[in-house]
């Protein structure tokens, strides 16, 4: 039989109380100058979208998080003209006393940068003094039937990304929009740029994995209609790209991954049977702790 449904809020509350066991440990066995570092780096988490104009970067991220923050609109002009940074704040749930429901310890802040960068067209190297200052727990990049980034450009992102231990996600936006052959061609490309490093690669669910590299998969943030040919497709892939992202993460950006999905309850809701077998397996002790965290909310503001 089937343990209960996950809720987000199940997941951040676990997450939550390894944040605390981090600081605790940290705090006990460093200096103060690197316990507050540390504390930075586990409660202010950053990803990064890029790609060719047109691409649908904005729109994607908007699906990822569950929430308009950045600027779209329908038509041929690219949207995104500077690099621009959307930030989403809140707390982690308060620790609890079990018998007398007592707050015991406030909940930590953490705060979420999402980076929009403008289209690449030339090499800009402002994107990688972004990755190098910021880390991200990942870089998305995207590109779409007949809009791509010569690709000399994209194998030196991803190759300091590669270097630097962040996670590449190669999407192929828009995938209704244009022909059969263009998609191919943006997959094949893709795949180009990721199988040079030599990693295990499988493919599941219809997306590719590079082993902790990185991944390949297509998605249509927004539905795709084409009234003219009577043509109507539904948003699809996006919350399989959340959790083929989700499942590459180590632990401590798996924490920022959760943060950022907090609002997205439709990622939470459909791909609850995968969410629940992964966190199963994920956390040592079990699903008892993860299904007992259902009282807890983290409230974001923006």
């Amino acid at each position: 039989m089937r343990s209960p449904s996950i809720t987000s809020e199940s997941v951040i509350g676990v997450a939550a109380e390894n944040l605390r066991k981090s600081i605790y440990g940290c705090e006990k066995d460093n200096p103060q100058f690197v316990v507050d570092h540390a504390k930075k780096k586990l409660q202010e988490f950053t990803f990064v979208v890029s790609g060719a104009p047109k691409t649908g970067k904005s729109t994607l991220i908007n699906a990822i998080i569950n929430k308009d923050v950045a600027p779209t609109r329908i038509g041929p002009g690219a949207v995104t003209l500077e690099t621009k940074c959307y930030s989403l704040e809140g707390n982690c749930p308060n620790k609890t006393d079990e018998q007398t429901g007592n707050v015991v310890q406030e909940g930590e802040k953490f705060r979420i940068n999402i980076w929009d960068t403008k289209g690449i067209t030339t090499w800009d190297s402002s994107i990688i003094d972004i990755i190098e200052e910021k880390h991200p727990m990942c870089m998305i990049i995207c590109a779409s039937p007949g809009s791509f980034a010569k690709d000399d450009i994209l194998h030196s992102l991803i190759d300091r990304c590669v270097n630097l231990n962040i996670f590449v996600a190669l999407v192929c936006t828009n995938q209704y929009t244009d022909s059969d052959e263009k998609r191919i061609k943006i997959m094949q490309e893709f795949d180009d740029l990721l199988k040079v490093y030599n990693t295990e690669r499988r493919e599941e669910n219809e997306i590719i994995y590079y082993g902790k590299i990185g991944l390949v998969t297509m998605v249509n943030s927004i539905p795709y209609s084409n009234t003219r040919l009577g043509i109507y497709k539904a948003k699809c892939g996006v919350n399989s790209l959340i959790y083929g992202i989700m499942k590459s993460l180590n632990e401590e950006q798996l924490l920022g991954w959760c943060y950022t999905l907090m609002e997205n309850e439709g990622f939470w809701s459909q791909m609850n049977t995968q969410i629940q077998d992964f966190f199963a397996q994920k956390f040592t002790y079990g699903k008892s702790i993860l299904w007992s965290m259902s009282k807890v909310r983290t409230w974001f503001k923006t």
